[in-house]
């Protein structure tokens, strides 16, 4: 179940993508690589880069893409000049961060036009949890999220830096494409 939930998250992901244009896309918060697999898979020139704090998830994101640029660094200082990429993607990362606003304003800085953005949305994301017995003791709860947002006060968080254009919600989470 959760890898067909990932599985429409992405479609989401990619649908909300190429509907922008975009001719370089940053992926803050990569991780291993994930979502630029899966846009790769749907557009294999679309020009990537990566950029996550965590280096032995990037040596594995470049393991599997040899041909992406991935660089390590801090979403709060992101290593890029002003407008660097057309879109700049942060998804699943702004849960985890306590200055959740630093990083927006980061975002916002080094893209030229678009961000799209997702989080959890809750409470839905934690039922989701409990209803397949993940972080039970904890209500559904992932321990490593400290920020938790209902749709409604994450969209008006992101009014404040962007103008939200589009906004779907693949189950559990939400997800909006906005404008600089």
């Amino acid at each position: 179940m959760q890898r067909c939930l990932i599985w429409y998250f992405h479609r989401w992901v990619w649908n909300l993508v190429s509907g922008t244009g975009a001719e370089s896309v940053l992926d803050v918060g990569c991780g291993e690589g994930f979502t630029i697999e899966r846009l790769l898979a749907a557009d294999g020139h679309l020009p990537m880069q990566g950029l996550d704090f965590d280096w032995p998830a990037l040596v594995r994101a470049k393991e599997s893409h040899p041909d992406v640029f991935f660089q390590m660094g801090d979403i709060r200082r992101l290593p890029y000049v002003r407008e660097s990429f057309d879109l700049v993607l942060c998804l699943e990362v702004l849960e985890h961060l306590v200055e959740p606003l630093a990083a927006l304003d980061e975002l916002r800085r080094v893209s030229g036009r678009h961000c799209l953005i997702s989080v959890p949305n809750e409470p839905w994301f934690m039922v989701s949890n409990l209803l397949r017995g993940k972080n039970v003791r904890a209500w559904g709860n992932d321990p490593e999220h400290v920020q938790h947002w209902t749709a409604g006060r994450f969209l008006a968080m992101l009014g404040e830096y962007f103008t939200v254009e589009r906004v779907v919600y693949p189950f559990p989470w939400v997800l909006a494409l906005c404008r600089k």
